[in-house]
């Protein structure tokens, strides 16, 4: 290895997770719990381990501001740690997942690593398996004029039955009810018109194997941009009975530890749902939502 350095099976299961996004040290100590061998006892020796990484060259690191002031790092992959991570993949990694983080796009990332590494851990505490994980950017679902990149999907394995799953993480700097392409309308519409052709591609090929399907995870700010977005997806829906789009807020999702089996989603009718469900036909003992149509706007352009 690069400087002498022997790589430990943790160490290994730091580097796939930062190919999956990059995240601060207090992040990756919460993900630790998932890691092949023990989990980091504290921030000190995830920080001190990062270094040796850094040192070695597999991983880089840039300091960014936090609300309230001061500095923390975050960490993401170098393309020597990418290539020692899956030596087997001949696959470069995109040159944006190599780059310093703009600005522009630091909360994003943030906000997409907290619900990353949380999804890990509920799945680690609950026995979910995760089967695939795809980081932002990284897949892309195309059909007709709409063209969407969730910001990132994980394919979970639960009581025999597979579940796959596209997260939005929504800080609310898109527009909810209009035309442009980034607005959450054109978003629905495009996951819709995907799983449309999932459908169509499943019935024209005889209907084998088990049919094909996903949810879209929308993860807000707040309970009334959730509901709203809810209510979208319901005026939108080409099938009532397909509950594609799923939301909640933030603060609620990383607060439940059992986040992926806790009815703590709400779909477009205002039913209370989990990420991974093994008896679908079965109601939870929740009281449904009511969703009200947001304050009447024109359709902007």
């Amino acid at each position: 290895m690069s400087q002498g350095i022997i790589l430990s099976h943790r160490d290994f299961s730091l580097l796939r997770l930062l190919d999956l996004t990059p995240a601060t040290a207090v992040q990756l100590r919460k993900a630790s719990v998932t890691f092949d061998g023990e989990a980091f006892r504290d921030e000190r020796r995830v920080r001190e381990r990062l270094q040796t990484l850094a040192d070695a060259g597999f991983v880089r690191s840039w300091p960014i501001a936090v609300p309230g002031g001061g500095l923390i790092s975050i960490y993401r992959l170098t393309l020597e740690g990418h290539r020692t991570a899956f030596p087997e993949s001949a696959e470069a990694p995109p040159r944006s997942s190599l780059n310093e983080i703009a600005p522009s796009r630091v909360r994003h990332t943030l906000s997409t690593a907290d619900a990353i590494v949380h999804t890990l851990a509920a799945c680690h505490e609950r026995g979910v398996k995760v089967q695939r994980a795809v980081g932002d950017g990284r897949l892309t679902l195309e059909v007709g004029e709409y063209r969407q990149q969730p910001d990132f999907h994980f394919q979970l394995g639960y009581a025999g039955k597979t579940f796959n799953l596209l997260f939005e993480i929504d800080n609310a700097t898109e527009p909810l009810d209009s035309r442009r392409e980034q607005s959450i309308r054109t978003k629905i519409l495009g996951y819709q018109s995907y799983q449309d052709w999932v459908t169509r591609s499943w019935n024209e090929s005889g209907r084998n194997g088990p049919r094909l399907g996903f949810r879209v995870i929308f993860l807000t700010l707040g309970t009334e941009r959730a509901n709203h977005i809810l209510w979208l997806a319901r005026d939108l829906a080409r099938d009532s009975n397909r509950r594609l789009v799923y939301a909640t807020t933030q603060d609620e999702y990383l607060s439940e530890p059992h986040a992926a089996t806790m009815p703590i989603l709400n779909d477009h009718q205002g039913h209370w749902q989990p990420l991974v469900n093994s008896q679908p036909s079965s109601g939870f003992v929740r009281e449904p939502i009511r969703l009200i149509r947001p304050v009447a706007q024109p359709i902007s352009l």
